[in-house]
């Protein structure tokens, strides 16, 4: 086998790792029939529309449909911010956890927010 083969067969098996890497995300957050996917840091926890969210923007004449995959991060303050729907709050009980905005609220009914490393967890933020 040639040295151009061998490296065109490494090629495609690191991007079919790649792939298999990326496909292997774990959707299992739910909130208003969307999924979402989580990841921890040391700020606080971060979820990430699987597919792209559709909002109506109540702004009168300037009212618009936004149409994007959205980014949730919960900060371990109790903050909440979304790319759409700008800063707010957000806090778990028993019954699930929720971020609230000025303009809406997302709930994530009957789940819990764990990270794959204990450490990243957020203790605090009970309603």
């Amino acid at each position: 086998m040639s040295v151009k083969a061998i490296v065109f067969a490494l090629s495609g098996a690191i991007l079919a790792l790649l792939h298999g890497a990326a496909a292997a995300e774990d959707f299992g957050y739910v909130s208003d029939n969307h999924s979402w996917s989580l990841s921890c840091n040391k700020s606080g926890y971060v979820l990430r529309s699987q597919y792209p969210v559709t909002r109506f923007r109540e702004a009168g004449a300037a009212s618009q449909i936004t149409r994007e995959r959205e980014t949730l991060y919960l900060g371990r303050s109790c903050d909440a911010t979304s790319s759409v729907l700008g800063d707010g709050k957000w806090c778990w009980a028993n019954g699930g956890f929720f971020a609230e905005f000025n303009s809406a609220r997302m709930g994530f009914p009957r789940q819990e927010l764990i990270c794959p490393t204990p450490a990243f967890d957020v203790p605090g933020c009970r309603c």
